[in-house]
């Protein structure tokens, strides 16, 4: 599938998964320490601001595959998973909801959407994850090499952090 349509068809996917009842606000968390308020509207959008960790600009919430991740904010361009980063919580109200429901579902201290299978995209976020933002420093490039190499069916190498 076209990158632009991918992303446009995750784009969507994501609206709906994240659709938070009206007036909703949640305090969300990635694995680079960042820490975002979400103020979800009845519309099937959550707003994200950053309130805590390295800034890295505009931020949206993109389900990509298993994992929910805070991505750079898109233009209507293809978001690389290597500049996504997983969402961490400690129980289910501290993940998204998807649409419809009070909470959303927390896996292994990590966001997740139960009914996606894992695939390269969380894989390489999970290889990423705890390595900063980016993934052009030697040992990011090393780290998205071994995300990208998870197999079929996906499994994350061991030496990354674990679904």
């Amino acid at each position: 599938m076209h990158r632009l349509a991918h992303f446009t068809l995750t784009l969507l996917v994501s609206c709906a998964i994240f659709a938070c009842k009206k007036g909703s606000d949640l305090t969300l968390s990635d694995t680079e320490g960042r820490r975002f308020q979400a103020k979800c509207g009845g519309e099937g959008s959550c707003e994200l601001t950053q309130t805590a960790g390295p800034d890295a600009g505009a931020v949206s919430l993109a389900a990509r595959g298993r994992l929910i991740a805070a991505c750079p904010a898109s233009d209507g361009g293809s978001v690389a998973a290597g500049d996504c980063r997983p969402l961490v919580c400690s129980s289910d109200d501290g993940c998204p909801p998807a649409q419809g429901l009070d909470h959303g579902t927390c896996i292994n201290s990590l966001c997740v959407e139960p009914s996606h299978e894992l695939n390269t995209d969380d894989s390489v976020m999970l290889c990423l994850a705890g390595t900063g933002l980016g993934r052009s420093a030697p040992a990011q490039v090393e780290r998205f090499a071994l995300g990208l190499n998870c197999g079929s069916p996906c499994r994350v190498p061991r030496t990354c952090r674990q679904p």
